[in-house]
């Protein structure tokens, strides 16, 4: 066994939420025997059959996501639906699984509780009942299910194969392995709680819980290549995504905030979003269980950053080895097929896909395609630049994203090093020289800022964004340059700054932020995160314990109402609920999280300098 196939196989076991489609299933791996939790009510004759937080659809469940172990040892979560209020707790009891189920509102007629137990994913086993008892029969063994309150027969209740009803007058228990009584039960679960801890209101713990929280509800196991991956949304794998979906920068990130707790689950997510590789080359903007691949264009070449700083916290070699080819083939990719002169600009390439999506028709060598690949998607920066449909580039020097290419050379030499490949290093920081000196046509001097430059009209873009402030991260703009950046333009309160942290765009733009649609106005946490790093290079450590600050504000708003880590968050008032295409539990809002770790002390990614 390889070195990776023995980290997928030490996480793909035991009980988890390892089933995308419902928070409610716990999933025994690697037979891969499931536990799924449902409801029935009797006052209009309906059956929750699966729970998913964010669902907006009408006579949705709501979902509160409790505290999650990263290897479910515990785990927590409150739904409501139709007038009935459950709280599900489950815990290990060495190898088996305990469940306590407690519902806090029920119907004038008691709802019923179903367990449904069956092998998912089409692998082998056999399930039966008998009477208040299933028995699953599988490769791994046997494994029976017992509950604390009697089996209720009902054959209209919405389960397919075996299952056990119970009438939740009360507090009621599962277990696995042996017949268990409630108090038992409870005592299990309660050990586990306590194990895990709470973190109340100390806003330094909500951090911890906040990034191992966001990663553990969201990795799930994905059944058609037999491996653990963290996603950015359980919600969003479903539906038009096929059962999964894994974003490029997304992945990057997942993996960064995986290795705060575990290194196994950082490496998953490298590794498992670099094997997405395109024959052209590149790791591409989307991978998805439809079988859908983003063939015209990529997202931000944050890889080798991440790579880098894994490597110098866990010292794993064969880590190194896995990650650097298909980190210099998507380096050299940008070069070869983005570069207009001595820098890059975003694109998005023609291809017939196989099988044509409905969602790659406004994106494939359009100027939509193009925006995303700059990970940015419909932000009004990009309102005044055509795309050119001979180059399929858009007509602009992007500043982030020339400016992320610049680290990306620069860390990805630095791992050349390590490897003692001395021609590759010798590349790529002969490059990382070309685009750092051509960045400096990007300064403009009357906004006293780096922006994008039209390469049609050579003009400035006439808007703003966060994005002018990365070349920070790639050692671009230091000295004075990069104080009139901070001074004048970051923390003001006409531009980037203000109490909700950071705006995509300068709040003197004349763009409605309070309406903002998507990116528009909006804060994005990997833009905080981006920013920070880059404050760091720049020796800037007031200006980035002012962003730290503002970003622990703004996650721990939603937080302590919610309990949601969304995807983005409004730069007026903080909130997140009011737009429905922010994701309510989406993984890199930890981000925001981790800046105030990293600033505490609490981690020490990117405290190392430059170089290995």
């Amino acid at each position: 066994m390889t070195n990776y196939a023995h980290v997928q196989a030490s996480l793909a076991r035991g009980w988890n939420t390892w089933d995308t489609r419902s928070v409610l299933t716990q999933v025994l791996l690697p037979d891969a025997l499931g536990l799924s939790l449902g409801l029935k009510e009797y006052y209009r004759g309906t059956s929750l059959r699966a729970a998913q937080i964010g669902r907006r659809t009408e006579g949705a469940e709501t979902v509160t996501l409790g505290r999650h172990a990263y290897d479910g040892g515990y785990t927590e979560t409150t739904v409501t639906w139709a007038g009935i209020t459950i709280r599900v707790q489950t815990a290990h009891a060495g190898d088996d699984l305990v469940v306590l189920v407690t519902p806090t509102a029920n119907q004038r007629k008691s709802a019923l509780l179903t367990v449904g137990v069956a092998y998912l994913w089409n692998r082998p086993g056999s399930v039966t009942r008998a009477g208040g008892r299933i028995t699953a029969e599988g490769p791994g063994g046997a494994v029976q299910v017992f509950c604390t309150a009697p089996h209720v027969e009902d054959p209209y209740t919405d389960v397919d194969g075996p299952y056990l009803a119970m009438e939740l007058t009360g507090a009621v228990g599962i277990s696995t392995g042996r017949a268990r009584d409630l108090p038992e039960i409870a005592r299990i679960v309660a050990g586990a709680s306590a194990a895990i801890g709470a973190a109340g209101t100390d806003p330094l713990a909500q951090h911890r819980e906040i990034v191992r929280d966001a990663i553990s509800w969201n990795t799930i196991y994905e059944p058609a290549r037999s491996r653990v991956i963290t996603t950015v949304s359980r919600l969003w794998n479903v539906g038009k995504r096929g059962g999964y979906a894994l974003f490029c920068w997304d992945a990057f990130f997942n993996a960064l905030l995986a290795a705060v707790s575990s290194k196994e689950l950082a490496y998953v997510n490298t590794v498992e979003m670099l094997r997405a590789l395109t024959p052209e080359g590149f790791v591409p903007n989307v991978e998805q269980g439809t079988g859908r691949k983003t063939h015209d264009g990529s997202q931000p070449p944050v890889g080798s950053l991440v790579v880098r700083e894994l490597y110098r916290r866990f010292g794993d070699r064969w880590f190194l080895e896995e990650c650097f080819e298909p980190l210099l083939s998507w380096n050299r990719w940008w070069w070869r097929v983005r570069r207009d002169g001595d820098l890059l600009c975003a694109g998005s390439t023609y291809f017939d896909p196989e099988f044509p999506s409905p969602q790659d028709i406004p994106r494939i060598h359009q100027h939509f395609g193009a925006t995303c690949e700059t990970g940015w998607d419909n932000h009004p920066v990009f309102e005044d630049v055509p795309f050119d449909q001979a180059k399929s580039l858009l007509a602009a020097h992007d500043v982030g994203l020339n400016s992320l290419y610049a680290a990306d050379c620069e860390a990805l030499a630095d791992l050349a090093d390590a490897l003692g490949d001395r021609q590759a290093a010798a590349e790529l920081r002969e490059r990382h020289a070309v685009v750092v000196a051509a960045m400096e046509s990007l300064w403009d001097e009357p906004s006293g800022v780096y922006r994008s430059r039209r390469t049609d009209t050579g003009l400035p873009t006439e808007r703003l964004s966060t994005m002018s402030f990365y070349p920070l991260l790639a050692g671009v703009g230091a000295g004075e340059r990069t104080r009139r950046m901070v001074s004048g333009l970051l923390m003001t309160d006409d531009g980037f700054g203000g109490e909700w942290l950071l705006p995509t765009s300068p709040r003197d733009e004349p763009v409605d932020v309070g309406e903002g649609s998507y990116w528009a106005g909006r804060a994005w946490p990997p833009v905080n995160f981006l920013v920070y790093l880059g404050l760091l290079r720049a020796g800037e450590r007031p200006a980035a314990a002012w962003l730290a600050e503002g970003s622990s504000r703004l996650v721990l708003k939603e937080w302590n109402e919610h309990r949601h880590v969304h995807e983005n968050y409004s730069s007026v008032h903080g909130g997140a609920c009011d737009k429905p295409n922010s994701e309510p539990f989406q993984t890199w809002g930890a981000l925001l999280s981790l800046i105030v770790l990293m600033e505490r002390g609490e981690v020490d990614f990117f405290e190392k300098g430059d170089v290995i």
